[in-house]
């Protein structure tokens, strides 16, 4: 029987196939927009995704809350209580599918509103919205529910095979269809609806590998009362965080749009496109290993958990460290080379994303065990309180700084409301016998580490001054370099280094072999 670590590691591994993949089918997919139909449905492209996603708050974080509930059961073997909870996420899927018909349906003459302008000739933004709308309605339709039982059971990694296989499958279908049919005013509806048929297909083989795996859990049988309450507290805190992580990166670009036109805001999306396909490799990471993290919540002590909380932070803030000094280096070189300069932004503003990159994974080892631990209702005012503020900000500062004014309202929100208040509710409700200064003090010395060899990066790489493949090749050595040295010598003094260094090649499967190396030198 697979470990625990070994879970882990090929949840990772798929993860960061998986991102890749979409990485690099992202990458093809807006390169054939902009070379054949333009920027402006760039803008359009990620509108409709952002609105999207505010409807599928209707999704009401159930998702996460059943599979924080599958994980007894999953452990101790109880196929009646897996069944019953199969059930009831059956039914609770098909009601938010409902809702968000509903939704779509009703904010559907507002659409003029946030499309102002810009709109491309001969396009009805109705059909184009009604597509996309059911491409959501059916991500929860046609069996999307027994994916839960991968996630439940540390087999995330089948998750992320399936959606590799359909995405290759449906860019190579979009990236066809415009090509062909570029001059024809039907091409972007045949690139829109390659979607939802992607969706469908992709549902039903979950559908028919979960069958085969899981033959024994059926929708049946019913949840206890007390168990229902449980989740439908569980829910109630999961949805005010999903408001905040929904609104944090969704309302922007309709802010931008609304207020600066579909232009700026594919221009912004090509930035934030770069350092939204790293985050997603970072935060499946943090996904694959959150259900060994819950599982663990479930079987060990607080006091192992605590120094597992530990080893990850400091690892997490490492890459989030590396990654961003390498943006740093890199990003202005690749976004010339990729889109040409008409699509650039100046150094400073590149710095802001940066800084948004560094900010968007700060304590995002603090909300995956908040999510393993499942204290989202103790979190419920937290996400509330962040959701206000970024909307009023974003509103005001759009005015009179624009993109940076939109990027600068998220990072206040994060650092000054995600980061500490979500920690509080963390120390407070299960890592009681712990000090959160502790904790905040380690993240304001990456901080620290962060910006002293993203400084030195900047300052080398322009004294060095190329352009092109040789600046990507050189400026992400020299980020590579700085960026591990500086954070290895800045971290070194914490008693977690050591341990954090032996799990991480025990992750990767080279604690072993390095081992075998010094028996035999030895």
């Amino acid at each position: 029987m697979a470990t625990r670590t070994q879970h882990a590691r090929r949840n990772i591994i798929t993860s960061v196939i998986n991102k890749l993949v979409i990485m690099l089918a992202n990458f093809v997919m807006r390169t054939v927009l902009i070379k054949y139909l333009g920027e402006v449905y760039l803008g359009l492209d990620s509108l409709f995704v952002s609105i999207l996603q505010i409807l599928s708050l209707a999704e009401l974080g159930i998702s996460s809350a059943m599979v924080y509930s599958m994980y007894k059961p999953l452990a101790e073997n109880d196929t009646p209580a897996v069944c019953a909870l199969l059930r009831l996420y059956r039914t609770v899927y098909r009601w938010i599918a409902l809702a968000i018909t509903v939704l779509g349906l009703a904010i559907t003459p507002f659409l003029p509103l946030i499309v102002k302008k810009d709109l491309p000739d001969g396009l009805n933004l109705y059909i184009l919205f009604f597509i996309n709308l059911g491409n959501t309605v059916l991500s929860y339709l046609f069996f999307a529910y027994r994916t839960s039982l991968f996630t439940a059971d540390q087999r995330y990694s089948v998750n992320n095979n399936i959606y590799t296989i359909f995405k290759i499958g449906s860019t190579v279908a979009q990236v066809v269809a415009i090509i062909l049919f570029s001059k024809q005013s039907y091409c972007y509806y045949l690139y829109s609806v390659v979607l939802p048929l992607t969706t469908l297909a992709k549902n039903m083989t979950s559908y028919f590998l979960s069958q085969k795996r899981y033959p024994q859990y059926q929708c049946e049988g019913k949840v206890p009362k007390e168990e229902i309450d449980h989740i439908k507290k569980r829910v109630a805190g999961m949805f005010l965080y999903k408001v905040s992580f929904v609104f944090r990166n969704s309302l922007d670009s309709i802010v931008l749009s609304a207020f600066l036109g579909l232009v700026m805001l594919g221009k912004y999306n090509t930035y934030y496109y770069v350092i939204n396909a790293i985050s997603g490799i970072m935060i499946l990471v943090s996904n694959s290993v959150t259900a060994s993290v819950g599982n663990s919540i479930v079987v060990e002590s607080k006091e192992k958990n605590f120094a597992d909380f530990n080893k990850l932070q400091l690892l997490y803030m490492w890459l989030s460290s590396w990654l961003s000094v390498g943006m740093v280096a890199c990003l202005q070189p690749f976004i010339k080379l990729w889109v040409g300069e008409k699509m650039m932004f100046s150094d400073s503003i590149m710095f802001v994303f940066c800084v948004y990159f560094f900010t968007m994974h700060f304590s995002r080892i603090c909300y995956m065990y908040r999510q393993a631990a499942g204290l989202w209702w103790q979190d419920r005012f937290r996400p509330i309180a962040e959701t206000v503020v970024n909307l009023t900000l974003n509103i005001l500062l759009v005015k009179y700084l624009g993109v940076v004014g939109v990027m600068l309202s998220t990072i206040v929100c994060i650092v000054f409301i995600d980061c500490t208040w979500g920690a509080r509710t963390l120390f407070r409700h299960y890592f009681t016998d712990e000090k959160q200064s502790k904790y905040m003090l380690k993240l304001l010395w990456s901080w620290v580490l962060t910006v002293s060899a993203g400084a030195i990066t900047y300052l080398v790489c322009r004294k060095i001054g190329l352009a092109g493949i040789p600046a990507l090749i050189v400026n992400g050595v020299i980020a590579t370099v700085v960026s591990n040295l500086i954070f290895a010598a800045g971290s070194s003094f914490l008693p977690e280094f050591r341990p954090s260094i032996r799990f991480a090649l025990k992750v990767v499967g080279l604690y072993k072999v390095l081992d075998k190396v010094k028996k035999k030198a030895g």
